[in-house]
């Protein structure tokens, strides 16, 4: 999920602020709890550095994890659901495999700078092993690790100027219910000119 919230953010120019809450209807049987998340500097830049502190738990194992999302951009003061790009994990996407992206992440040596692999790198320092599934019961908590962003092309820039909420609902197969977690993040963007490249 980490990775996918990193890629979700990392097609804007300027995030101004992000807060989250638990979305789930039943949190105390959940098999993911998230205590905290945070990132900083409330303004990111891209190309800058973000610095993100996480504490999440995984309350048993978990064999297979699949994520629903949902990706709204406001528009004039009312939601607009943004639909999922064909071909990619971008919008409001369902039944992306957690399992398969952190197996590609780790078999694939063409892309180590990416922030699919920043993500891994991250969670390997975190808990002392790479993140795959079966995932384990442990609590992984991040403290001031840096996310490297790179420049951001311009019509990008300008099109992700805006408010936005994204849900994400984890399950473990196709169908649900959703039995792993469910987090809302509320992310605001603006456009930094210098940060684009054209």
């Amino acid at each position: 999920m980490f990775r996918t919230i990193v890629l979700t953010i990392s097609c804007v120019s300027l995030v101004t602020a992000i807060s989250w809450s638990d979305c789930s209807t039943d949190p105390t049987h959940d098999a993911v709890t998230f205590t905290h998340i945070d990132a900083s500097p409330s303004r990111i830049v891209f190309p800058g550095d973000l610095h993100i502190n996480l504490n999440l738990t995984f309350n048993r194992p978990i064999e297979h994890a699949l994520l629903d999302i949902e990706f709204y951009r406001y528009i004039l003061g009312f939601p607009l659901k943004i639909p999922c790009i064909n071909g990619t994990i971008i919008g409001s996407c369902n039944n992306i495999d957690a399992c398969r992206i952190f197996r590609s992440i780790l078999n694939d040596p063409n892309h180590q700078g990416d922030y699919g692999h920043q993500a891994e790198s991250i969670m390997l320092h975190a808990l002392g092993h790479y993140m795959q599934c079966p995932l384990k019961a442990e609590t992984v908590i991040v403290d001031d690790a840096v996310a490297h962003l790179d420049p951001v092309p311009s019509v990008l820039g300008v099109l992700a100027d805006g408010n936005y909420v994204i849900i994400a609902r984890a399950k473990e197969k196709v169908g649900g219910p959703y039995t792993l977690g469910c987090i809302r993040l509320q992310v605001s963007i603006g456009l930094d000119t210098s940060a684009i490249i054209g």
